[in-house]
């Protein structure tokens, strides 16, 4: 988690959520230039951005009027625009365009919804930890509402869309900075200090802004004087002296409202809530009156600045590091020169943009040296060649036999049966000669155990194909918890059946006998 020193304090006040939703108001124009690039005409060089606020201006400029815009004189004018910027395409695509463009802003995608967006409030509490919230931005840029008197509908521009209009505008910044204060003075005046704080934390970021003004002419000065020496001697000085006094006045502004903003703070009937809030505004305030303050400074010896970087600069020896000219620099020199002369070069360049050559001729001491040097031992032995028997080996197979006379048993016995049935019947059986007894038994008891619990499918295909092969591909088996009385052998006494449902019609029958003999009982 980021600490709240580590992203600055600004974050956490009142007013970034609403410079959040100040930023969304341009997202579903960005929205409708990316989406742009699907359509049609999305490769024609059409600029959505500039025809939607196109769009918003001329719905702007007759709102409130008697005739105020429609819908399709909206699209008419923007197309008017789409064709001075592709003169080359048709009017139908021209349309199309400025179609797009209006129902993006009326979102008719959406039916006429007004935009949502989610975003992310963030505040800190008393003990220093950060509290995340996540909230809805709903708003509209254009709506489209019924003129009665007229008798056609007519476009209008929301709230957000104009203040997203006048935001689009540059404004001076000293303007920009005599106009907050004004404004900050009024709303403390009549104890709006929810809104004071914005126009505060607006004062703040305007002092950024100047500051970064002067710093780029300052840094440009330092850097190479030359790029500058005309601004210097035209307009820097007038506007240096301007900035200066526009500083003063920001300073003694600060210092005005600071000392309203204290005593707020000191009145003993304050709310709690004006306190906090008073208590931000003065902070914003602070800052701004040391960034001035140093901005001032740097005024004053801005002019010292230049003087000295003029007499630095004028001075210091050029530089000895230069980028060479290729053609005129070097080859052409290279080329009216001599050939006796320029082979020199000519060689050394080569051969430092080609890399070393082997010669091409191999001497014999080389040679010799090469067959009297001792032979390199191999990195790597070997490697042993795979054993073809590792592993456990493969379990011994059924005898055929064995598995004939398991499946010959089976057949005699009438299925569905129990397993102890088909013991039984294996006991009794005549079996051929050699056929060990024993071992069909077994087989049998598995191809049960098998077709109830089988295992893992993996390394058993020869464990299905005897179960298969003695009780058949379809075999069901199933317990209801009967014994197995056998001797030699113990656990549940199996139901063998042909198929599942041979296994389901003696189930049924089964319970039935049960429930008839304790009734009788």
């Amino acid at each position: 988690m980021s600490e709240p020193w580590m992203v600055g304090r600004a974050v956490f006040d009142v007013s970034f959520g609403d410079r959040v939703r100040v930023l969304l108001r341009t997202r579903p124009v960005a929205g409708a230039a990316d989406n742009a690039t699907r359509q049609a005409w999305g490769d024609r060089g059409y600029d959505v951005v500039a025809l939607s606020l196109a769009a918003i201006d001329a719905v702007i400029a007759r709102q409130g009027f008697e005739q105020e815009v429609t819908y399709d004189e909206t699209v008419l004018g923007l197309a008017g625009l789409a064709a001075n910027a592709a003169p080359d395409r048709l009017h139908d695509e021209h349309l199309a365009v400025a179609g797009y463009v209006v129902d993006s802003l009326l979102n008719r995608r959406e039916r006429e919804a007004p935009f949502s967006y989610p975003v992310s409030v963030f505040g800190r509490d008393q003990d220093g930890s950060v509290r995340h919230r996540r909230s809805a931005v709903e708003f509209r840029l254009l709506t489209e509402h019924e003129d009665h008197r007229r008798g056609v509908n007519v476009l209008r521009a929301s709230a957000d869309a104009i203040n997203a209009l006048v935001g689009g505008l540059e404004f001076d910044v000293e303007d920009e900075q005599s106009a907050i204060e004004l404004m900050l003075k009024r709303q403390l005046k009549r104890g709006a200090f929810g809104q004071a704080e914005k126009a505060a934390e607006r004062s703040r970021l305007l002092s950024v802004r100047y500051a970064d003004e002067l710093r780029t002419v300052l840094t440009d000065t330092t850097r190479d004087i030359r790029t500058v020496f005309s601004q210097w001697a035209e307009q820097v000085p007038a506007q240096l002296e301007r900035n200066r006094v526009h500083v003063e006045e920001r300073l003694d502004g600060e210092a005005r409202l600071l000392d309203h903003v204290r005593g707020a703070l000191d009145a003993p009937d304050v709310e709690p809530e004006v306190a906090a809030a008073a208590a931000r505004i003065a902070r914003l305030l602070e800052e701004c009156r040391q960034r001035h303050t140093e901005l001032h400074g740097r005024l004053v010896t801005a002019r010292t600045t230049f003087l000295d970087e003029q007499t630095r600069q004028s001075f210091r020896p050029i530089g000895g590091l230069r980028n060479t000219d290729i053609n005129d620099g070097v080859f052409l020199p290279l080329l009216t020169m001599p050939a006796e002369d320029a082979a020199g070069p000519a060689e050394t360049f080569s051969v430092l943009l080609a890399g070393t050559q082997p010669p091409k001729i191999v001497r014999l001491a080389d040679l010799v040296d090469d067959l009297l040097a001792p032979r390199r031992e191999a990195l790597l032995e070997e490697l042993p060649v795979p054993d073809e028997e590792l592993g456990d080996p493969d379990p011994p197979a059924v005898p055929p036999e064995v598995l004939a006379a398991a499946a010959a048993v089976v057949d005699d016995v009438e299925l569905p049966a129990r397993l102890s049935d088909l013991l039984f019947a294996v006991r009794e059986a005549t079996l051929p000669e050699g056929v060990d007894r024993g071992a069909v038994e077994r087989l049998v008891v598995l191809a049960a155990l098998w077709n109830y619990a089988p295992e893992t499918k993996q390394n058993v295909s020869m464990a299905v194909d005897a179960a298969a092969h003695v009780l058949g591909p379809t075999a069901a088996v199933d317990a209801d918890g009967a014994q197995i009385a056998v001797p030699g052998w113990s656990g549940d006494d199996l139901i063998v059946a042909q198929d599942e449902h041979s296994l389901a019609r003696w189930a049924e029958r089964h319970s039935t006998e049960v429930g008839g003999d304790r009734e009788a009982s």
